[in-house]
């Protein structure tokens, strides 16, 4: 099971100061790099300024899934980033460790910022660059494998296609609309049927791209879908309650988030286990 997870674009509507706002938002990350979502979509709908605060949600979603020896090279200074600094830096494998080389077969992300000849230098740290066969577009992100050292921060290395090493997720703005017109949605809320009766539902999609689609604070995912003329949404798709007999009224997004890839991803490792 691919999974991607789609947040409403007022997700932080509760939060009573942008400090708090960008930390929720550097929570909701953490949560989806820890269970290796491949996409946060950020979904807009009629409301207060959609597009301005969907974008504040996405900048900062980058900025965190960027490797800090990046940032520079990408992030020029942006009102929306001055409080970037509180967001939770993420450890993935692929961004390696500040203070360490790279050694052989070490798989990092880097990105192209020159060309010699046929060959692309890439930088995959402070100071440390790899030298791969062919001349790809300059600025873009490559996931690279070291094969062995030039010089002194200077290596060979070869292009990773497709590698079980996770790189981090992708965000992006999406219109409702548009978001309900892809496969395999799961719409989550209390309103849906209990996880315990859709468990082999859920199984029957382990080789599947899925989108699990989480609410605002204010209203579930029922609630946006039904003001927006989308109502039938709700029995075409999956609509799963993945916290039966919950203890609280309302929920957090982020920690629904949580509740709801832990669920998934040991729902995901007995499927591909065959059990």
């Amino acid at each position: 099971m691919n999974i991607s997870i789609a947040i409403p674009y007022n997700v932080t509507e509760e939060s009573t100061t942008e400090e708090e706002a960008v930390r929720k938002i550097g929570y909701i990350g953490r949560a989806a790099a820890i269970f290796r979502v491949r996409s946060i979509l950020i979904y807009t709908f009629k409301g207060d300024e959609p597009l301005r605060k969907a974008s504040f949600i996405k900048k900062n979603l980058e900025y965190l899934v960027t490797p800090p020896y990046l940032r520079k090279d990408l992030f020029g200074i942006d009102p929306d980033l001055r409080l970037a600094g509180l967001l939770q830096p993420l450890t993935l494998p692929v961004f390696g460790h500040r203070k360490s080389n790279p050694r052989t077969g070490d798989v990092r992300i880097g990105l192209v910022i020159r060309w010699e000849g046929y060959y692309s230098i890439v930088k995959v740290g402070e100071d440390t660059y790899v030298k791969v066969p062919k001349p790809y577009p300059i600025k873009s992100m490559l996931l690279v494998s070291i094969d062995s050292m030039i010089s002194n921060r200077f290596y060979r290395g070869h292009v990773v296609k497709s590698s079980k090493v996770y790189a981090g997720y992708s965000a992006n703005i999406i219109e409702l609309r548009d978001l309900v017109k892809l496969r395999n949605l799961i719409l989550t809320g209390k309103e849906g049927n209990s996880v315990i009766n859709e468990i082999n539902k859920l199984r029957a999609l382990k080789d599947e791209d899925v989108v699990v689609v989480f609410g605002s604070p204010r209203m579930g995912v029922d609630d946006i879908l039904k003001g927006e003329g989308l109502g039938d949404v709700l029995n075409s798709s999956l609509f799963v309650n993945f916290v039966p007999n919950q203890g609280l009224v309302t929920i957090r997004t982020e920690e629904a988030i949580i509740a709801v890839l832990s669920i998934l991803n040991i729902i995901n490792a007995i499927s591909s286990e065959g059990k």
